[in-house]
């Protein structure tokens, strides 16, 4: 979910009008020469958290796409393969919207959502949407081995593949569906993607898909389930030699790995939205720290959308495993 700073209710893709540009450049006439040195020095981070969460990005879709691929050698076809294989996809897209296009644009100076009137709403109904999306397919992933787990007999007589596919396809057209009322919310005036809505509507609108769906709700779900695969994992002795005791045991170790970073990550971002918020700028110094604020909330959303490759195989055997027949496979 990318941001740009805006200077009166912090939009989630900091729009700065005109307005407020020549607003800042009079102020800056009185700036002190001291909070000019720390202006510089704040954009000076600014850029090289930029420059960061561009690589970031970079690098996140390549594991993501060897996570894509990966998940075909894990062993039989299952529901756990496509929301495996959905989440890489999702995460792909969150970060090319958050990272890519937003950072990337940044670094080359092209604010992409100014581009037309079309890329301005998509620019937010996109952004919004693989973020939440990205979030959800987690909880999903994860609800799907909670059932598994939690009622064997019927998960393993139904066609979970059809409701890996179902469930996804829910995830995915909830988030977009919540994201719908951007396109009447943004309109480019004056050559700037600009908020055009109700500012009352919009303050409300943005604190409920910011705290709740992008934070709280996936939050919570994790945390509930997290709980329960510890408590499986404590429960159940590694001393058992059933090998449908031990693929499950592995995938929940694996997946309360992944879960508990998405909790660390989601604070963060949470943390720091929570903070700006409260945070009204009014000086050119309070601009700075505000953009430098809305530049390090990115950083644990991508970490967040990428990183799910690395633990995987650092907490699961048998998705190693999966890693090296991807790596034979393409050495033939």
């Amino acid at each position: 979910m990318s941001m740009h700073p805006d200077v009166d209710y912090g939009n989630s893709n900091f729009i700065i009008c005109n307005c407020v540009l020549q607003n800042i450049q009079k102020k800056m006439n009185n700036t002190t020469q001291a909070d000019k040195d720390l202006i510089e020095l704040i954009e000076l981070i600014a850029k090289g958290l930029n420059v960061l969460g561009f690589l970031l990005s970079a690098v996140g879709i390549i594991f993501n796409v060897l996570s894509f691929q990966t998940a075909m050698f894990l062993g039989k076809f299952n529901s756990s393969v496509v929301f495996i294989r959905l989440l890489a996809v999702w995460d792909s897209t969150s970060i090319a919207a958050d990272g890519i296009v937003n950072l990337g644009g940044k670094l080359l100076g092209f604010n992409f959502e100014n581009y037309s009137s079309f890329t301005c709403k998509m620019f937010y109904l996109h952004g919004w949407a693989t973020g939440f999306a990205a979030n959800f397919q987690l909880v999903a992933l994860v609800f799907d081995r909670f059932l598994a787990i939690k009622i064997p007999v019927w998960y393993r007589s139904s066609p979970n593949i059809k409701f890996a596919y179902l469930l996804s396809l829910f995830t995915a057209s909830f988030s977009y569906g919540i994201t719908v009322p951007t396109l009447f919310l943004f309109e480019i005036q004056n050559g700037a993607c600009t908020m055009i809505g109700n500012e009352e509507f919009f303050y409300w609108y943005l604190r409920a898909m910011v705290f709740i769906v992008y934070t709280t709700l996936p939050f919570l779900l994790i945390l509930f389930f997290n709980g329960y695969f510890i408590h499986f994992l404590r429960t159940h002795k590694k001393s058992s030699k059933s090998d449908r005791s031990s693929q499950d045991r592995t995938m929940v170790f694996m997946l309360a790995t992944v879960s508990c970073t998405f909790l660390v990550f989601t604070f963060a971002c949470g943390s720091i939205l929570f903070w700006y918020f409260q945070f009204q700028p009014i000086t050119p110094l309070d601009h700075s720290i505000a953009n430098l604020t809305t530049i390090a909330f990115e950083i644990p959303a991508i970490l967040n959308s990428s990183l799910n490759f690395v633990f995987f195989m650092l907490s699961g055997k048998g998705y190693r495993n999966a890693f090296y027949k991807l790596v034979k496979y393409y050495k033939k």
